[in-house]
């Protein structure tokens, strides 16, 4: 049998914390009507995620100053300990010339492998997330038994 995980929420303090050590995410918004959702590489920098994305993908049309979902995790497996943020945020294209060279120094991501990358910013609004732990041990009959006959 099958027991559930635990499950803790997270506040926004610890919520951003995580979101810094993660470097892939999924960013979920609307093409052509139609809800997407896209892996990207991010990091995070002054309360904002970053996100590298090609300049001709769906991804840069479709987030052009629309509010996204960006979502990240870490988990082992399907039954051990891990965690989930969801941030909700407006986003906008880095287009400024000043600004791409202020995020290209800053080291977060290379756009060196893909020159016609882009960045996109979206700031952190909604935070939610949740640590997920391993199931509570099952009692044995003889523990409940115990349990039982100290209650009477």
């Amino acid at each position: 049998m099958t027991r559930a995980a635990s499950v803790e929420p997270l506040g926004p303090t610890e919520c951003r914390r995580l979101m810094a050590t993660a470097r892939l995410a999924r960013v979920g918004f609307t093409d052509g009507a139609m809800p997407a959702i896209v892996p990207v590489r991010f990091a995070m920098h002054d309360d904002c995620a970053l996100v590298l994305a090609p300049r001709a993908g769906a991804l840069v049309a479709g987030v052009r100053g629309s509010v996204v979902v960006l979502q990240v995790d870490s988990f082992r497996d399907d039954l051990g300990p891990g965690w989930s943020v969801t941030a909700v945020g407006p986003s906008r294209v880095v287009v400024a010339a000043h600004e791409v060279a202020r995020i290209d120094a800053l080291g977060l991501l290379s756009r060196t492998s893909d020159p016609d990358a882009c960045y996109i910013r979206v700031q952190l609004g909604m935070l939610s997330g949740w640590r997920v732990g391993p199931p509570a041990p099952a009692q044995t009959s003889a523990s409940t038994s115990a349990g039982e006959a100290a209650m009477t």
